[in-house]
C-alpha cells in the first residue's frame, strides 16, 4: 500500500512540474511576443495597446525546448496581413479541391500535414506514377515518421531536379513547424499548380517569431521571413528543365568528369579575373552570390567595364541589390548573343544553386575559348544525344 501511494505521489509531482512548465513557457512567449510587438509601435500606438499579446493557437508544450534549440512562428500580426490571408485561403482551397474525391478536408496546416500523408496525396495526385503510400494512413508515431521522410526525400530529388530551393527540415515538418510547412506547401503548389501559384500575391513577407534557449532561458527576436519573391515569377522556357542536362549527367552520373571541367572553368575565369586581382578558388556559389563577380568577368571579356562603372551595385547588402547585378549581367549576355534566360535563373543563382551556376558559367566557356569543342568532346560520350555548341543541354 506504502508503494502504491508513493507512486501515485511521484506521478503527481510529475504532473504539477510540466504543468508549472507549460505556464512559465506560456509566459515566456506571451511576454517575448509583447515586448517585441511593442517596440515595433510608436509611444503613441504603445499607450493604446495594453495587456499581453495574443498568442493566437500556439501550444507551448512545442516550445520545450533543449539547450540551443529554436523554433519559429508567425508574429501574431502577420496573420492580419490581406497578402498572407489571400495566400492561406488560396492553398486551403487548393489542397481540399484536390483532395476531394479522397474525402479529405483540411482544416489545419499544422495539424494535418505534419506527418507527410497529405504531401504523399499531392504527389500522388499530379504524378499518378509515383506511389508513396503503400502502407495507407500512418497511425503510430514509427509510421507517421517514417511515411514523412520516405515523402521528404523524394521531394529533395524533386526539387533539386527543379532547380528549387529547400526551406524546411524533416524535424521542422514533424514538430509542427508552420513556417516550414508553409515554405513547402508554396514549393508543391509552384511545381505542380503554377496558374493558381501565379495569382497569389507577387511577394509575401511576414514578421516571424524566433524563439531559442541559450544558458536555460528563452530569447525571443522578430526577423522577415520572405515566403513569396517576385523574382520567382520569372518564366523559363519549357525545352530548358528537360532532364537531359548535360550538367545534370556530370553531377550526376560523372563527378571525376565534373573536376575536369571545374579545373578547365576555373582556368578560364582567373585568366580573365587576375587583372582585378581576383582569384577564384572553386566554382562554387559563393565567389558569385552578389553578382559582383560574373559582370567584372562578362565586363573584362566584353570591355564593357565604362557601362558596368555606371549601372551596378559595387557593394550589395541585399537580395535586391544582387538580383540587380545579376539582371545587368543577363541583359548584358543576351546582347552577346547568349540567351541565358533558356539555361538560369536568376533567383536559382541566390539561393545557391551550384548546377545553375554550371550552366551559366559553361555558356560563357563555350562562347569565348576557342577550344572549347576539346571540353565538349570529352564529356559528350556520357549520354548518346546531341551536344551543341551554343548550348550545354543535350
Amino acid at each position: 500500500m506504502s508503494s502504491l501511494t508513493e507512486s501515485t505521489s511521484f506521478l503527481s509531482n510529475t504532473l504539477k512540474r510540466r504543468q508549472q512548465k507549460r505556464q512559465e513557457v506560456t509566459k515566456i512567449l506571451q511576454e517575448g511576443i509583447s515586448s517585441l510587438h511593442l517596440s515595433s509601435l510608436s509611444s503613441s500606438e504603445q499607450q493604446t495597446n495594453e495587456g499581453v499579446y495574443p498568442l493566437f493557437n500556439i501550444d507551448p508544450e512545442s516550445y520545450l525546448l533543449d539547450e540551443g534549440d529554436e523554433r519559429s512562428m508567425l508574429e501574431p500580426s502577420s496573420y492580419n496581413n490581406s497578402d498572407f490571408k489571400q495566400t492561406k485561403n488560396s492553398l486551403f482551397n487548393w489542397l481540399n479541391s484536390t483532395l476531394t474525391n479522397d474525402s479529405i478536408i483540411i482544416r489545419s496546416f499544422e495539424d494535418d500535414l505534419y506527418d507527410g500523408y497529405i504531401f504523399g496525396k499531392l504527389i500522388e495526385f499530379y504524378q499518378s506514377n509515383v506511389h508513396l503510400l503503400s502502407d495507407g494512413i500512418p497511425l503510430s508515431e514509427e509510421c507517421k515518421k517514417k511515411t514523412l521522410q520516405r515523402v521528404l526525400n523524394y521531394l529533395e530529388i524533386y526539387f533539386n531536379q527543379q532547380n528549387q530551393g529547400i526551406k524546411w527540415t524533416f524535424n521542422e515538418i514533424y514538430n509542427h513547424d508552420s513556417i516550414a510547412i508553409l515554405h513547402l506547401l508554396l514549393a508543391l503548389m509552384k511545381c505542380f499548380n503554377r496558374k493558381i501559384y501565379d495569382e497569389l500575391p507577387r511577394t509575401l513577407l511576414l514578421k516571424v517569431v524566433v524563439v531559442r534557449k541559450t544558458n536555460g532561458i528563452l530569447q525571443t527576436r522578430i526577423v522577415h521571413e520572405r515566403f513569396i519573391d517576385e523574382h520567382d515569377r520569372e518564366i523559363i522556357p519549357e525545352e530548358s528543365s528537360k532532364s537531359g542536362d548535360l550538367i545534370d549527367v556530370l553531377f550526376d552520373l560523372a563527378p571525376e568528369k565534373l573536376l575536369t571541367v571545374e579545373r578547365t572553368l576555373l582556368n578560364f575565369i582567373n585568366n580573365q579575373l587576375n587583372c582585378y586581382n581576383i582569384h577564384i578558388k572553386q566554382i562554387h556559389i559563393e565567389y558569385f552570390r552578389d553578382g559582383l563577380n560574373l559582370l567584372y568577368l562578362i565586363s573584362h571579356l566584353e570591355n564593357s567595364f565604362i557601362i558596368l562603372n555606371k549601372y551596378h551595385h559595387k557593394k550589395p547588402i541585399t537580395r535586391e541589390q544582387s538580383h540587380a547585378n545579376f539582371q545587368l549581367a543577363f541583359q548584358l549576355m543576351n546582347q552577346i548573343g547568349i540567351e541565358i534566360d533558356e539555361y538560369c535563373r536568376i533567383n536559382d543563382l541566390l539561393d545557391g544553386n551550384q548546377r545553375t551556376l554550371y550552366r551559366l558559367l559553361f555558356q560563357l566557356y563555350l562562347r569565348y575559348n576557342s577550344d572549347s569543342s576539346h571540353l565538349l568532346q570529352s564529356i559528350s560520350h556520357l549520354q548518346s544525344v546531341r551536344t551543341n555548341v551554343d548550348s550545354p543541354f543535350l
